[in-house]
């Protein structure tokens, strides 16, 4: 077992735990902030993970892909979400896509940015 790596993993879910709860606050809705804080994570791991593509050490990749961005964003709440009250498939449908979209958008935008 590769307990730095673990450690990094750690650590960053910490930080990205806190920042998802976080924008909880932000919102009266809990379904609003978990689409907040899954669009922020998906947009960020693309940046992320363009950055790291070439030049990316191990372990600073532990720390921010599964790490950071697997603590920021969650599929437990948003899976809840969906069956949770009225207009969980609405919910469901409206987060995959604008997830998707926000992939689909970033990762162009994050290789023209970081080209150079």
């Amino acid at each position: 077992m590769d307990w730095v790596a673990l450690a990094l993993i750690a650590l960053g879910g910490i930080l990205g735990s806190l920042l998802r709860w976080s924008l909880s606050l932000l919102f009266d809705s809990s379904r609003v902030g978990t689409l907040a804080a899954n669009l922020v994570g998906v947009a960020l791991a693309c940046f992320f993970l363009v950055a790291m593509e070439h030049h990316g050490r191990k372990s600073l990749r532990n720390f921010l892909l599964p790490g950071f961005c697997g603590g920021l964003t969650t599929f437990s709440a948003l899976a809840f979400e969906s069956v949770e009250g009225s207009g969980g498939a609405a919910y469901l449908g409206v987060s995959l896509f604008l997830s998707l979209a926000v992939a689909a958008l970033c990762f162009p935008i994050a290789r023209k940015v970081l080209a150079g």
